[in-house]
This record gives structure tokens, sequence and C-alpha cells, in this order.
């Protein structure tokens, strides 16, 4: 299988293997398009939800879980994705943008740049949909750990409507997230996300009491 790797500057790359493609910094993959599948049923997440209105999707990614989000949603809907990557916005925007229908072309999605804690500000949203890292444990910056944590749960259940929906992405199971949750007052739920039939990931899922 034939690799090429292509420079972006700022110690970023794009690595083309067969069909995916992957942005790496040295030699950490950041990104890759082999995962989109499973992303998407975790923006489909939003189906479950009663007229979905407002959205927060934290971690852009290739934009698969937003534009799955999108493709759910009403004309009138409003859907914020907080990244705090430029290279990651201009990407998907731009090059990459065919990998998920350019999701960012749609009228209905604003890009928040910065961290999504601080997004929980622009509420209250029917459903916050948390991919920023591979699970509810940080990894790609240390300051995602309150997102986890008993302050940064109970933040997203504040930031939620009635009935809302808030949700994290992981590759791992870390079953005990489910009791943080409804330590804070959700009720919780555990979602297989499924790529060609196969469980490959997991969504945590806490709904907020009407």
């Amino acid at each position: 299988m034939s690799v090429r790797v292509e420079p972006l500057g700022g110690g970023y790359a794009l690595r083309f293997r067969h069909e995916h493609v992957d942005l790496i910094a040295g030699n950490v993959v950041l990104l890759s398009s082999a995962a989109l599948e499973t992303e998407a049923r975790f923006g489909e997440l939003v189906h479950g939800l009663s007229h979905p209105k407002r959205v927060l999707v934290g971690g852009l990614g290739f934009g698969a879980t937003l534009r799955a989000v999108l493709d759910a949603l009403p004309a009138e809907a409003h859907v914020i994705v907080a990244e705090r990557m430029p290279i990651v916005v201009d990407l998907v925007a731009g090059r990459l943008a065919y990998l998920t229908g350019k999701p960012l072309d749609d009228s209905r999605a604003e890009v928040f740049s910065g961290d999504v804690f601080d997004a929980y500000a622009r509420g209250p949203f029917d459903a916050i949909l948390l991919d920023v890292d591979n699970g509810p444990e940080w990894a790609t910056t240390r300051g995602n750990a309150r997102l986890y944590g008993a302050e940064g749960v109970l933040a997203a259940l504040s930031a939620l409507a009635p009935l809302g929906v808030f949700a994290v992405w992981s590759g791992y199971e870390k079953d005990a997230f489910l009791a943080s949750l409804r330590r804070a007052g959700f009720e919780a739920s555990k979602v297989p996300l499924t790529e060609r039939g196969v469980m490959r990931a997991r969504a945590y899922v806490g709904r907020k009491p009407g």
C-alpha cells in the first residue's frame, strides 16, 4: 500500500494511505478519515431529540459528526462547532471538504474558535456532542480534563435545555463515566457506535430531566 506524506507547515502534515487521509504532527495521528463512520453515527444521536434547534459540537475533526447533525436538523436550526485548531478548520473548509460533504458550507453551521468549555456560555442547547479527545479523559490538551470532571459535567448540564442530551464519543471503555453523569443529575446510558455493523466506539450519553 503506497503512502504519501505532504507537509503543511507548523509541524503538521497530511498522510495519504490508500483511501484514507490522516492529519499528523510528527508521529502522532491527530485525525483520521478511517474513523468517520462511527463519528457519523455519533452525530445521528440528535435523531432522538424532539424538535432540536440548537446543537453544540465539540471538536470539528474532519466534519463527520457535524455533517450528520446537520443532516438530521431542520432548516431553521443552528449548530455551533467548537474547534481550537485553525488548521483543522482550514482543511475542512477547503481541500478536505469532500470527505464529509462540505459541512462548513452549510449556513446553519458556525465555527467557535476556542475551547468547547467556553462555548457552553452560548447555550442553552438541545444537544452537546463532544469528540475533542478519544473518550472522557484528556488526550490532546491537558485543559480538556475539566470537561469530564464534576465541574465540567455540571457545566454541560447547565448549558442544556430541559430534555437536552450531553454525549461523549469514546474509542475505549470508560463505564465509570456513567456514574459521573448520574451524580450530576443526568439519566445516563451507553450507546454502541458501529462501523460496517461492528462496534468500534461508544457514546456515553446523559439526558437532562425535563
